[in-house]
C-alpha cells in the first residue's frame, strides 16, 4: 500500500488551521482514526454521532459548569469520537481538571485553540481531505483489482494472490482450507509463523493483534477462509475492502480449477454406468478409484438418488451441481461419484471416516441439499431422495443402487407409510416388495383380509381402516375410537363385523402380525394399480380356512 489510508487525529494536527492547537489531554489517543469533523454545541449528544467524528465547539452551549462539561466528555467517549477540539476565551476560559482527568483516563484527545479559528475553513479543508483520501482508496482498490485479474489469467493464481495482499497491505495473511490445511504469507521467521498459527488454533490470536475474516464462497458454499493480522493498530476498512476483493478472485479461481475438474472427470458418468450395470471387476473399480483419489480409503458404500421431474432443465449446469454435492458431503467425510439420468441424479456414497455414523452423516448432508440456496434456484418439482443398503463390498454397490430404486418406488406408493428415506428402514415391504415379484401378495391378501377388503367394496365401508386403526394402538378401544373419531358403539359394532370376517382371534400373535403384514401389502398394491385396476379386484366374502 503506497499511502496511509487512515486520517490521525495526530495528522490533523499537522494542518495550518491548527497551528495555534495544543493538546491538553489524551495524548495516548492521536492515532484514533476521524472519519468527518463535525461542529457541536449542545450539552447533550445522545444519538447525534456516529463515531469517529472529531468535535469543534466553541463551548457556548456549555456554561453549565464543571459537571456539565466533564459529563459531554464522557458523552463524546461512550459516543468513540475521535476527539474533541474547543476554542478558548470567547466562552470558555479554561478546561476543568476533572474533564482532564477524564480525557487522559480515556485516551480520549483534548485539543484547544489559544486563538480564534474559523471552523468554517477547518470543516472546509478537512472534508476536502477526506473526501481525497477516498477516491484515492476507490483508486487504490480500482488498481488493485485489475491486478487480481491479471493474476487469475495466470499459472497457480492462488498463491500469487495471497503473496499480493501480503505486499500490498503488508499484513500478514493465514490461508486454510476445509480441509484443514493453512498457509501463511509473512516476513516473519518459521518459528514465529507457527507461534501465529498456533496463537490461532487456540483462538487467542485477538489478544495479541487486530483479525479480519472473509470467507472464500463458491455456490453458496465456503472452500476457504482467509484472514489478515495486524500488530501495529486495527484493520482499517480499506484494508477490509481488499480482504474482500481479494476472497471473491480466490473463489473465482477455486471455481475455475474445480470446473476444470469436472470436465476431467467426464469420463466419470460413463464409467459410474458401468459400475452399477455390473460391467467392471472389483479389480477394476479400485484402480480407478486409486486414480481419482489416491489416499481414499473405505469399508462401507451405498447410491443415494436425487429425483426430480425437470432434473434434465440443468445438465448444462451439471458440472456446477457435482462441485457444490462433492464439496459439501466431503466435509463430511463422504467420496463422491456422480451420474445424472432421466429425471435423477445418481450419488455413490463412499464412507471415508467410521461406520458406525455414515448414515447420519448422509441425512445431515442430505438435509443440506434440500435447503440450499443452489438447489433451490432450480425450482425442482416432485423433489426426493432415496438410499439404497449399505454395503461393504465394491460390487455390492450394484445392489445398493437397485434398493435405493426400490426405496423410492415403495416411498411414492405409499408416502404416507414411510418416513425414512433409506432402503434399510423399509421393513416389512422389503417382504411386501420381493412376495409382490414372485406373484403371490394378491393370495396373501386375499387369505388374511380379502373379506375384509370385499365387504368394504361392497357397502363403502371403513372396516379396513378400522382393523388397521385397532392393530396399531393394541387393541385399546378408547383410543382406536378416539383416533377414527367415532363413538365407542360404533367400534363395537364395527369389530363384531371383523369378527365375523376374520375370526375372533386376529388378534392372536402369528394371526395379528399376517394380517399386519396383509394390511401393508394391500396399500402398496393399491397404490400400484390405477384405482378401477384394484376396486374391481374380487375377494371372497368368507375364507374358511382362517377360522
Amino acid at each position: 500500500m503506497n499511502f496511509e489510508v487512515k486520517l490521525s487525529v495526530n495528522e490533523i494536527l499537522k494542518n495550518k488551521h491548527f497551528a495555534s492547537a495544543k493538546v491538553l489531554a489524551g495524548k495516548g489517543g492521536l492515532d484514533r482514526l476521524v472519519r468527518w469533523v463535525h461542529v457541536m454545541e449542545v450539552d447533550s449528544i445522545e444519538s447525534l454521532l456516529n463515531g469517529n467524528e472529531l468535535i469543534l465547539s466553541t463551548g457556548v452551549g456549555w456554561k453549565g459548569g464543571e459537571n456539565t462539561f466533564t459529563s459531554l466528555i464522557q458523552q463524546s467517549i461512550d459516543a468513540n469520537a475521535a476527539g474533541l477540539c474547543i476554542e478558548l476565551g470567547t466562552y470558555i476560559s479554561e478546561i476543568p481538571e476533572a474533564a482532564l482527568q477524564l480525557a487522559n483516563t480515556n485516551d480520549f484527545p483534548l485539543i484547544v485553540f489559544q486563538k480564534k479559528v474559523r471552523f468554517i475553513d477547518i470543516t472546509q479543508e478537512l472534508h476536502s481531505l477526506l473526501i481525497k483520501k477516498h477516491y484515492r482508496i476507490l483508486t487504490d482498490l480500482e488498481d488493485y483489482s485489475n491486478r487480481l485479474n491479471q493474476l487469475l489469467l495466470s499459472a497457480n493464481p492462488q498463491q500469487r494472490i495471497l503473496q499480493l495482499i501480503h505486499e500490498h497491505l503488508k499484513l500478514t495473511v493465514l490461508y486454510i482450507t476445509n480441509q484443514g490445511e493453512i498457509e501463511i504469507i509473512s516476513k516473519k521467521e518459521r518459528a514465529e509463523e507457527e507461534k501465529i498459527i498456533q496463537l490461532f488454533k487456540s483462538n487467542n490470536i485477538s489478544k495479541h493483534m487486530s483479525v479480519a475474516h472473509q470467507s472464500v464462497q463458491a455456490l453458496n458454499q465456503t472452500f476457504a477462509d482467509l484472514f489478515v493480522f495486524s500488530e501495529s493498530g486495527s484493520i482499517t476498512e480499506f484494508e477490509s475492502l481488499i480482504l474482500d476483493r481479494s476472497a471473491i478472485a480466490l473463489a473465482q479461481s477455486l471455481l475455475r480449477e474445480l470446473y476444470i475438474e469436472e470436465q476431467r472427470k467426464t469420463k466419470e458418468a460413463e464409467w459410474v454406468r458401468r459400475w452399477l450395470e455390473g460391467e467392471n471387476s472389483a479389480e477394476q473399480i479400485q484402480k480407478y478409484l486409486s486414480e481419482l483419489e489416491p489416499n481414499l480409503k473405505s469399508n462401507t458404500y451405498t447410491v443415494l438418488l436425487c429425483k426430480a421431474v425437470n432434473i434434465e432443465k440443468v445438465s448444462s449446469e451439471f458440472n456446477y451441481i457435482k462441485i457444490y454435492c462433492r464439496s459439501m458431503f466431503e466435509q463430511k467425510g463422504i467420496f463422491l461419484l456422480t451420474d445424472i439420468g432421466k429425471n435423477q441424479i445418481i450419488f455413490i456414497l463412499i464412507n471415508k471416516w467410521k461406520k458406525e455414523d455414515f448414515k447420519r452423516r448422509i441425512q445431515e448432508g442430505i438435509e443440506v441439499l434440500k435447503n440450499s440456496d443452489s438447489f433451490k434456484k432450480y425450482k425442482f418439482s416432485d423433489f426426493s431422495f432415496s438410499v439404497g443398503k449399505f454395503v461393504t463390498n465394491l460390487n455390492e454397490v450394484r445392489n445398493s443402487y437397485t434398493s435405493a430404486k426400490e426405496t423410492m418406488n415403495i416411498r411414492e406408493k405409499i408416502p404416507n407409510e414411510l418416513n425414512s428415506i433409506f432402503y434399510e428402514d423399509l421393513y416389512i415391504f422389503r417382504m411386501v416388495l420381493a412376495a409382490h415379484d414372485q406373484g403371490i401378495l394378491n393370495e396373501f391378501i386375499t387369505d388374511y383380509i380379502g373379506p375384509v377388503i370385499s365387504q368394504d367394496q361392497q357397502n363403502s365401508g371403513e372396516l379396513l381402516k378400522t382393523l388397521k386403526t385397532y392393530l396399531q394402538c393394541k387393541g385399546a378401544k378408547k383410543e382406536t375410537a378416539e383416533q377414527l373419531h367415532i363413538v365407542r358403539q360404533t367400534l363395537y359394532h364395527r369389530l363384531e363385523k371383523l369378527y365375523e370376517l376374520i375370526g375372533r382371534d386376529f388378534m392372536d400373535p402369528y394371526k395379528r402380525q399376517a394380517i399386519e403384514v396383509a394390511i401393508s401389502s394391500y396399500e402398496y398394491i393399491s397404490a400400484s394399480q390405477s384405482k378401477s385396476e384394484y376396486e374391481n379386484t374380487t375377494f371372497p366374502r368368507v375364507v374358511n380356512r382362517l377360522y
